[in-house]
Formats: C-alpha cells, structure tokens, sequence
C-alpha cells in the first residue's frame, strides 16, 4: 500500500477541490475555502508533489497520482511573524466592498467605486465568496455580477442576460428569433429559456407560424440586468394572414361549437371553401369536432385560442403603426 502524503490543511482541500473537477484557481479557492495568495501557493506545493499539473490555459488537473493518493493532515506549525492571512477583516478594502452590496453589482462597478484594480476586486470576491458571505451569478467568473449571500435578487449569467436582454418590451416573439440576435443555437436557447421561465422572467404566451411565443414578465421587464440597449427580436408574422381565417376563427369564438355549414352561411363563404378551410383548421390543431359525426360542430381547441389571441395582437399593432 503506497504511503500517506503529508500535507497542509490548505492543500488537502485544494486536492479535494482538484479531485472533484474544478480546474480554476479562483473556483479551487472558494471550494477550499482560502484566499488567492494561499490557493496558489498550495497549488504550487500539489505540482512540485506531482500531485496536479496545470494546463498552458491555467487551468489546474489532478494528476493519477493525486487521484489515487491517501493523504494525512499535517499539524499547524507556530512560526514567527506575522501569520499568514486566512481571512478579511472589518475596516479593509472587502468591508468596504461589502457595504457597497445594498443591491447586486458588476465588478467593473466595484473597480470603479473603490478605486482598487480589477485583480484587488477579483481576489475580494473569491476570498468573501470562500468565507460564504457573498454569491456570484456565475462561479467561472466571479466578478461578472455579485450580491450578498442573503440577497434574494436572481442573479443571472452571461448567456441569460443576453436572451432576457433580445425579448422586445411590449411583445411576444418565438425563440427562433431570439437565436437570431443573440447570437446562440437553437438547442442552447431552448434551454437558457426555460430557465428564465422558471425564475419568472418570461412567460407562453401563445403560438405563432414557426414556434411558441414568449413574452417578458413583469419582472423579467424590470430586471436590472436586462439592457434596455441591446438589439430586440423581431416580432413573427401570425399564424395565419388570412382575414378568412380570422373571421372563421372569431366566429366560432363568439358563437361556440358550429356546424360547419353554418359558419359558412354566417360569413358568406361558399360551402367548397367553407368545408376546405375547416379541414384545413383542423390539420393545423386550431380547430376540432367533439364526436366523429359527419356533421359535428366545430369549435376552437386551446391551440386555437392562441392563434387568434396572436392574430387580434397583429391587427393591433398595424392599426397603431
């Protein structure tokens, strides 16, 4: 059995950090809990042990070694002079930083309201991140949005900021079209949306041509993170253009379940068009028969409801342009 590597508490947890697959030195720092200075000469000790290796992009991996090593804490050894620094106290620069957190901030904000360099903010935010006392939107960047750890305000990512951001204001659009401004992939988006839904932020609100429709929120609207600059969606054609189709479709709206010689009597549409549009409405899920009589009414599925919400939407906005 291979004999147990001493090693400083410090390091152990680096080695844990390193074993459970973070590779960022500022991520191994707030999942061990230290400060930058300490994380990285602890990191430098586990590389001279051949315990980690660190890639050309500086990103840190246990070696097979250090993965299958059996490790046994060294005790502290008193020195003298001044004790390493482990933690941030009242009166420095990340009290400081703290008090500046009465609602969430970017570090480039902090860099600018504390008159310190990007990197000083960078190492506050790991170590009072490591001590649990604030949170990051985004552990790969830490300084990318920042808030105190008992403020409930939803911190978003970069890639939510930007589909939040490319929702226009007052209306709906499909996701296809925010892929298109974002830039992202269809797959990628589907999935960024769906987290904004869960947070709130947007909504369904109905179906167009090529998708759902989703709108902001009220919050979604008001969120501090979203750029009232960045470029909207556009705003997708309806699902039908045709005023037939609309009537139809307020038609049975109005008057509930029809038969479909009625519809047409109603709107003066003669019986081949009448019967062909139907069937037409019902291959697009927009309309539906509740038994299979020939002659069963029609009547608007939920689907439909949607699509005429979309239309009356459209013919708004035409009318105001």
């Amino acid at each position: 059995m291979p004999k147990p590597i001493s090693l400083r508490a410090s390091e152990a947890a680096c080695l844990d950090a390193l074993r459970s697959g973070t590779e960022r030195q500022a991520l191994i720092a707030m999942r061990a809990g230290l400060n930058l200075p300490r994380t990285k000469a602890a990191l430098r000790t586990l590389a001279s042990l051949k315990l980690a290796i660190i890639d050309r992009d500086h990103t840190w991996h246990v070696t097979r070694q250090g993965m299958a090593a059996r490790i046994l804490i060294a005790p502290t050894v008193r020195t003298r002079g001044r004790p390493p620094e482990t933690a941030l106290v009242p009166g420095t620069s990340a009290a400081r930083l703290m008090a500046l957190l009465d609602r969430p901030r970017r570090g480039a904000e902090l860099v600018e309201l504390l008159g310190v360099t990007r990197q000083r903010v960078h190492q506050l935010v790991v170590a009072l991140s490591a001590r649990g006392l604030i949170r990051s939107a985004d552990p790969n960047y830490p300084t990318f949005v920042i808030a105190l750890k008992d403020d409930p305000s939803t911190l978003l990512l970069q890639e939510q900021e930007r589909v939040l951001s490319a929702f226009p204001e007052a209306h709906a659009t499909t996701l296809s079209k925010i892929a298109l401004v974002t830039p992202m992939y269809r797959g990628k988006v589907d999935t960024i949306a769906e987290s904004l839904v869960k947070t709130g932020l947007i909504e369904k609100t109905g179906i167009a041509t090529y998708g759902d429709l989703y709108q902001l929120t009220a919050a979604g609207l008001a969120h501090w993170q979203r750029s009232p600059t960045a470029r909207h969606a556009d705003i997708p054609p309806p699902p039908f253009r045709s005023d037939r189709v609309r009537e139809v479709l307020l038609h049975l709206e109005s008057q509930g379940p029809t038969r479909t010689r009625d519809v047409g009597y109603r709107l003066e549409i003669p019986q081949p068009s009448i019967n062909a549009l139907m069937q037409y409405l019902k291959r697009k899920n927009a309309v539906r028969t509740q038994t299979d009589l020939r002659r069963a009414p029609y009547e608007l599925t939920p689907d439909g409801l949607e699509m005429l919400s979309a239309m009356k939407r459209q013919a708004g906005d035409v009318a105001t342009a």
